[in-house]
């Protein structure tokens, strides 16, 4: 068995739960994250399935040290040799802060002299270390005096999917735009909208999980797939039944608008690599002209902040209005999202919110604001 622990947005750490009931048992929130114990099989599933996830990391030991040579000395002791083979290659990722080891450089440096000393002494040669494309990574935790050691089996953050061919710089992060919907309580039949889609995320995931599509199954490779244990056998089946598992509901409706053509034109590049086509209507148009096809549905935007695109106040102040407008004239019976860091601009949207969700977008703080706009409200 494997001791886990799977890292998530901050905020998202139930949902993360929840994402994954169908494969465990049991599991203990985290701060950022979620711990349990897996098997091969569910290491191997829960890469393939995890919506909210962003590394799957498996812990191999942990200790205290004081000073580096009782680090080196720790370090050393360990089993390297049934981890990385001399011909492998791997990286060092700190993580965390301690009075006894303030240079990271320094201490990345000694651990990873540790583990190539332990592997040459029984193995009479060395890995290498790659810091772009490395076959192993060794994540390296630290509070205070305590390190805790893990194994990456994601590699790559498995919130890229693998759907992506072109890159917005204002792009939300898959994992937390798949939170969102969660936490939405979309039920995957009413119809879905993005007003303000940009690069398309949140209706690309919303029809991910509405047909049923393991994320893992769009992407080339995992951690673990480099691991000395790969069993390729296991996770082809595994695969194979994760596609198997796959509905497509052509009944399904799921919006994206945007104002800019070269956002649509990435999002219809998205969803064209993943034959998704037909399931997702994304438009150019400008939230003001906004007018919904059907009578009810959810509706998530994740306007700008004012943070990597530099608005105005009096900008960001006109689009919030705009936005809270649009909710009460033209989407009565909706239930209506905004998610954003800019709290003071969310204040003219002029409305109520029923539910205020603190979250993390990377360092920024941030709220899923929640306006469900009944009959007869704003008349």
């Amino acid at each position: 068995m494997y001791d886990c622990y799977l890292t998530c947005p901050r905020g998202l750490e139930r949902q993360a739960q929840v994402d994954l009931k169908h494969f465990l048992t049991s599991s203990i929130i985290d701060k950022g994250g979620i711990k349990f114990s897996a098997d091969q099989s569910t290491l191997y599933n829960i890469n393939l399935h995890s919506r909210i996830g962003m590394h799957l990391l498996v812990k191999l030991f942990d200790f205290s040290a004081s000073d580096e040579n009782i680090l080196y000395k720790e370090i050393y002791n360990f089993s390297w040799d049934k981890i990385i083979s001399p011909k492998q290659t791997f990286i060092i990722k700190i993580k965390g802060k301690s009075q006894n080891f303030i240079n990271s450089n320094y201490l990345t440096l000694k651990i990873k002299d540790a583990i190539v000393d332990k592997i040459k002494k029984i193995k009479f040669s060395r890995p290498s270390i790659n810091k772009d494309n490395p076959d192993v990574i060794i994540s390296v935790f630290i509070n205070n005096d305590k390190i805790t050691i893990y194994r990456d089996s994601s590699g790559i953050s498995l919130h890229k999917r693998g759907y992506r061919n072109k890159i917005h710089r204002a792009m939300l992060n898959e994992s937390l735009a798949a939170g969102l919907i969660m936490l939405s309580g979309w039920n995957k039949l009413d119809p879905f909208y993005d007003l303000m889609c940009g690069s398309g995320t949140l209706p690309i995931e919303a029809a991910l999980m509405a047909h049923n599509i393991a994320p893992g199954l769009l992407r080339e490779n995992f951690g673990f797939q480099k691991w000395l244990d790969y069993d390729s056998k296991l996770f082809s089946r595994l695969k194979k039944k994760a596609k198997s598992n796959i509905k497509i509901n052509t009944d399904i409706k799921i919006y994206g608008f945007d104002i800019a053509f070269q956002n649509i034109a990435i999002s219809l590049s998205s969803i064209k690599s993943i034959n998704l086509s037909s399931t997702i209507k994304f438009q150019k148009q400008d939230i003001n002209n906004f007018i919904p096809y059907e009578k009810n549905g959810v509706i998530i935007i994740n306007p700008p902040y004012g943070e990597r695109l530099k608005q105005s106040m009096d900008e960001l102040e006109n689009l919030y209005k705009s936005i809270g407008d649009i909710f009460k004239s033209k989407c009565i019976g909706f239930n209506t999202y905004i998610f954003t860091s800019n709290l003071e601009a969310a204040k003219f949207i002029g409305l109520k919110s029923k539910i205020r969700i603190p979250l993390k977008n990377g360092k920024l703080d941030c709220r899923l604001l929640h306006y469900p706009i009944k009959e007869g409200q704003y008349k």
